[in-house]
């Protein structure tokens, strides 16, 4: 049996840190309302950064979600794709609007049209809803990989449209 006598750190990176190693620029709110304040998540696959989560709160309120997304390496055997129905579900069950052990398959959406502003530039988007809230996919990003998912209730989607690419060094 091997034992490893190596002591163990478990230690969170700052948000700093974990924007200078995603190396890129990351979606946030062009102008976050009064009183808004944003965490910073992020999930790793096979110790490659894949996704970025800026979770933006009123409060004890969980009001959205900005995730910036990007592919993974071709050496990677399995994906790691978020949808905006997934990132749905999961804003929904974290915010406390439905109980997660109630969802058993497929979040059941409705789609409209509408539009998501990066940097200014105004991009055509299908929306999806469920329960009182919205999720939108904006595919492409201006010079670098990958894509965002804006995910907020109906009462807040106004506040949330207007996105812009802020680079490592502004967290």
């Amino acid at each position: 049996m091997y034992r490893d006598d190596r002591p163990r750190e478990l230690r969170i990176p700052t948000d700093r840190e974990t924007a200078e190693e995603w190396g890129e620029r990351i979606a946030v709110l062009r102008d976050a309302p009064p009183g808004w304040f944003v965490l910073l998540g992020r999930q790793s696959t096979n110790d490659y950064l894949c996704h970025l989560d800026l979770d933006y709160h009123l409060g004890r309120e969980f009001i959205a979600i900005v995730q910036t997304s990007r592919p993974l390496p071709p050496v990677h055997r399995i994906g790691s794709v978020t949808t905006p129905e997934s990132q749905l579900g999961n804003f929904l069950a974290n915010s406390g609007r439905i109980d997660p052990r109630t969802m058993l398959g497929p979040l059941d959406t409705v789609t409209s049209t509408g539009e998501l502003r990066l940097d200014g530039t105004p991009t055509p988007v299908e929306i999806h809803h469920s329960h009182g809230c919205r999720s939108a996919l904006l595919p492409r990003l201006p010079s670098q990989q990958g894509y965002v998912i804006v995910t907020a209730p109906d009462e807040h989607w106004p506040a949330v449209t207007d996105l812009a690419l802020a680079s490592p060094s502004a967290f």
